[in-house]
């Protein structure tokens, strides 16, 4: 099928495959009409001459918005990966050939995208001054979706997705530990959590040769507000061992057995990848393991 869409998309209009490209960018119809300056009813009928010529269907006209098919979300990536390359030739043109240049989307979970991703890239970025990193921070259990819809290039997840097509790199590990105030009385059958999907608690004591006797949850948003909670004594919490150092509010209790997590990344195969999105793998497996 891929090669089928490749050797066909030679033959085809480009006012067709933008108008797929942006309705499936946008995640509308409307939207993808305003921003090519054309009717929807134009666009409707540009994005049905693309899939009659494809011999495809590419989206399903759901009443919540527009979904890709799986070949959909293949021509989307292909065509995101087209257009990359597109801003860096340009950006080498301008620039000069040894310069990188162009956007690349990264999305993460909350623990480690602002304490690892960033801090590992941020002297790449000052260095390369034409490089825009968009970072996403994302709940665990949406992240496999990020990278299924093409909402961002490289995806870090704290476990390994293990689908066909989808390159993995473990960056490093992620050790957790239970924590509690340093200075305040905790309510001690409360756990702190970012939400009902957040199963690091449940993970942590599921490994221990001894579990806790039954404890409430409280959710406190995201992997800060846990931190601030633990700091004011509203309970303890299993928590990521490298967002804790320089914290003297809080201490470790040390009576459990060492728990890790892979800290892995993940991004799809292509036949070629960009300077920029190769540079940028590089940094993160150089770099990551010095903040965990």
């Amino acid at each position: 099928m891929y090669f089928k869409i490749i050797k066909t998309l030679m033959d085809l209009s480009s006012l067709q495959l933008k108008a797929f490209f942006e309705t499936a960018r946008l995640g509308s119809f409307s939207k993808a009409a305003e921003a090519l300056h054309i009717t929807q009813s134009a666009l409707s009928q540009r994005v049905s001459n693309f899939e009659k010529d494809l011999e495809i269907t590419l989206i399903i006209r759901d009443p919540s918005g527009p979904v890709l098919t799986e070949a959909g979300e293949l021509l989307f990536r292909y065509c995101q990966q087209n257009a990359a390359l597109e801003k860096e030739v340009l950006g080498q043109l301008v620039l000069g050939k040894d310069q990188l240049a162009g956007v690349i989307r990264i999305a993460g979970f909350s623990s480690v995208l602002r304490s690892v991703i960033i801090p590992s890239l941020a002297q790449f970025l000052r260095s390369h001054t034409h490089v825009q990193c968009e970072f996403q921070s994302c709940e665990v259990k949406d992240l496999a979706e990020v990278l299924r819809t093409a909402r961002a290039e490289l995806v870090v997840m704290d476990y390994r997705l293990c689908k066909s097509g989808v390159v993995e790199v473990v960056l490093g590990q992620e050790e957790y530990v239970v924590i509690e105030s340093a200075k305040l009385a905790n309510c001690k059958d409360v756990y702190l959590d970012h939400g009902p999907h957040d199963n690091a608690t449940e993970s942590f004591f599921k490994f221990q040769s001894q579990k806790p006797m039954a404890f409430r949850r409280t959710f406190m948003g995201d992997v800060y507000g846990i931190l601030n909670g633990v700091e004011m004594g509203l309970g303890k919490a299993v928590m990521s061992k490298h967002l804790l150092k320089g914290n003297n509010k809080i201490k470790i209790k040390k009576s459990h057995r060492r728990y890790f997590r892979d800290v892995t990344l993940h991004y799809y195969e292509q036949p070629y990848y960009s300077k920029l999105q190769l540079a940028i793998v590089q940094e993160l497996k150089l770099n990551t393991p010095k903040f965990l």
